[in-house]
């Protein structure tokens, strides 16, 4: 009998417990208005909104840390192409966008001398005002938090990459920078228990911020010979900025045509280097034209297209087409 009434006890115990979790889930979610700020005043973590290191926000948001961590923003001040190319950070020009202290959108960054490191990471981007800033109006214990909508606008991503924005505005397209860099699923936003279970699941952002490949999908070619000449024209379909972009760096896309005559021999050999600095680079949706002579020996003509990113100097195949007479 005793072992009954403990088992009931247990039981009991259990459901109450579980009570006051879904009472806590549903004030947290619906009505957090109803907890006393007195109370949440005593479990805020006021260093949190200090500047503090990366690795602090990673003690809740442990996945969204582990994201950026893979992102080119963690290595902004300490990849060695950028310390190369800052000729050993000193030009001072990288510092706003490499370093930034707050970064608010449309306007250039400042520079800061903390924790530089951590590159371009939580703390710039979101802890404003003594408030940490970002797209959900919610409760979160250890720190205030302020909704803002701009950090879902490309113009949020402007105020460093200002050269791929405007070139993305000029396209009229409704993705966004976010749409393709900053895909977001199902998750949850900390992944500190108990803290975790506090919260409804809410679309996330994958901060780890990802290049968008480019495949042969992407870039339409066609290629006619005539008498003397070869006509050839690519154009950038899919991606609503130029291919490839950038505000600083050196991306590079290689166009490669090659002509043979009949048995297959070499006849001419011809490079394009398609990039941003050089303003070279794809244009959304306008076809770009390039000519080539072309006798009538020339029998049949090979494109190669290879892609190479600002931070690697290893090309990538993108498309392959032949053409012949």
């Amino acid at each position: 009998m005793d072992r009954y009434r403990l088992l009931r006890w247990a039981l009991a115990a259990g459901a109450l417990g579980f009570a006051a979790l879904c009472s806590v889930y549903f004030v947290v979610n619906i009505i957090p208005g109803l907890i006393p700020d007195a109370l949440i005043q005593k479990v805020r973590e006021p260093d949190l909104l200090k500047y503090p290191q990366a690795k602090r926000c990673a003690d809740c948001h442990k996945d969204i840390f582990e994201a950026w961590k893979k992102s080119r923003h963690s290595v902004a001040w300490v990849s060695e192409g950028y310390v190369k190319a800052s000729e050993n950070h000193t030009k001072e020009k990288c510092l706003n966008c490499h370093v930034p202290t707050t970064v608010f959108p449309g306007e250039k960054p400042q520079p800061r001398l903390k924790h530089r490191d951590d590159g371009i990471y939580c703390v710039p981007c979101h802890v404003k005002d003594d408030a940490m800033h970002g797209p959900y109006d919610i409760l979160s214990p250890p720190h205030p938090t302020q909704q803002d909508d701009a950090y879902r606008t490309a113009k949020f991503c402007s105020s460093c990459h200002e050269k791929t924005y405007k070139q993305w505005q000029a396209t009229g397209s409704e993705k966004t920078c976010q749409s393709c860099h900053m895909q977001r699923k199902l998750a949850r936003l900390t992944q500190s228990f108990p803290k975790s279970l506090l919260h409804a699941k809410r679309e996330v952002a994958d901060h780890s911020f990802p290049k968008r490949e480019i495949t042969e999908v992407d870039i339409a070619v066609t290629g006619s010979f005539g008498k003397r000449a070869f006509e050839l024209e690519l154009t950038n379909l899919n991606v609503p900025h130029w291919v490839p972009t950038a505000d600083n760096g050196d991306p590079r896309m290689y166009l490669y045509t090659t002509f043979f005559d009949k048995a297959g021999k070499v006849l001419d050999e011809y490079k394009e280097i398609l990039a941003p600095q050089q303003e070279t680079a794809l244009p959304y949706k306008k076809p770009v034209q390039y000519r080539y002579l072309a006798g009538s020996n020339a029998h049949r003509a090979e494109l190669l297209i290879q892609y190479t990113p600002a931070w690697s100097k290893e090309k990538i195949d993108v498309k392959r087409v032949h053409f012949s007479r």
